[in-house]
């Protein structure tokens, strides 16, 4: 009895160490989306990968997220991506590694979050993501400024008709 009491003890005194082994630590890229929209509203990617991403951009023409990877990896491993809807959301169209078209990824719906699991290679320098809606290219003072605008419109013309 006292042996299996003394493995109970070191099983539930080794099992968080256990655990927090096997958990992913995320990094982080910050100002995703400076050189998209008004330039102000930007994102924080959290990433899982052997690689380091080093760059981002957003292109709102393509609807896509671009990420540069660097770094030495001596196996196949796989980019975890937790993107914010904000910044792109889905179904997502297409993603690229170097320009090639992947279909084997994985794509994950967290709250606020869309995980995707891309494969790479020790060769992936660049993945694209390509997505049904990206940062807006106007923030929310523009669409007030719209409102405000068709509101006045609208008004002068029942005051007072346009006469030609």
């Amino acid at each position: 009895m006292l042996k299996i009491a003394i493995v109970a003890a070191i099983i539930i005194l080794l099992a968080p160490m256990a655990t927090s082994s096997f958990a992913q630590e995320y990094k982080t890229i910050s100002g995703v989306g400076k050189d998209a929209g008004d330039g102000a509203t930007t994102f924080d990617v959290q990433y899982s990968s052997t690689k380091d991403i080093v760059s981002s951009s957003v292109s709102v023409k393509d609807k896509s997220v671009d990420f540069v990877l660097v770094g030495k990896a001596d196996t196949n491993s796989t980019l975890v991506l937790k993107l914010p809807t904000g910044l792109i959301s889905g179904p997502f169209i297409g993603v690229f590694e170097d320009g090639q078209i992947l279909t084997n990824y994985n794509t994950t719906d967290e709250s606020g979050d869309t995980m995707v699991s891309i494969p790479i290679t020790p060769l992936t320098e660049k993945i694209s993501i390509v997505g049904t809606t990206i940062v807006p290219e106007f923030g929310p003072v523009a669409a007030i400024v719209l409102a405000i605008s068709i509101v006045a419109i609208v008004t002068v013309t029942r005051l007072r008709p346009i006469h030609l």
